[in-house]
């Protein structure tokens, strides 16, 4: 697993969230198809310095220390476009819809929001229910706490009207 602590707080990060657990196959496959496209990985023909971490066997997190380079809209779309196509290999969906991922009795788990909306209506997702926050976007945010943190301290709250617990 590669470590992001070195990269300043202000870098490029962007998750993307499987469906379910990757197999060992899977992740190793992802992991090369990005490790490739993160060698090649250019900004108006400047080399990104990229990096990547599979977490949980179940995320994609791809960082950029943008003080080497800046990333362009044409180089995160081409990063898009990598992991759509591993995504497609594998036949994952990656990129599209992702799903709300928590941490519930039974370990991590991918929902789509209808099912999700279902749990908290029934009480098995609580404002202090672990989610995977898959819209962090900088390396400070992700080690602050931003990608795992309770549900209530989270956009689901807002969306779900999640109160704190008292």
């Amino acid at each position: 697993m590669t470590s992001f602590d070195d990269l300043p707080a202000t870098s490029f990060l962007r998750v993307f969230a499987a469906p379910r657990d990757l197999t060992p196959h899977e992740r190793d496959a992802l992991a090369h198809r990005v490790e490739t496209f993160l060698a090649g990985w250019r900004s108006h023909e400047n080399p990104a310095a990229g990096r990547f971490a599979v977490l949980h066997d179940r995320f994609l997190v791809v960082a950029a220390d943008e003080r080497v380079t800046a990333l362009s809209g044409c180089s995160k779309d081409a990063l898009v476009g990598c992991v759509r196509a591993a995504g497609d290999a594998l036949g994952l969906e990656l990129v599209h819809s992702p799903p709300i991922v928590f941490r519930g009795a039974d370990g991590i788990r991918s929902v789509d929001r209808a099912e999700f909306g279902r749990l908290v209506d029934s009480g098995a997702v609580r404002a202090d229910t672990p989610v995977f926050d898959t819209i962090v976007t900088t390396v400070g945010a992700y080690r602050d706490g931003g990608f795992e943190k309770p549900a209530a301290e989270s956009w689901h709250a807002r969306a779900w009207k999640l109160a704190p617990a008292v």
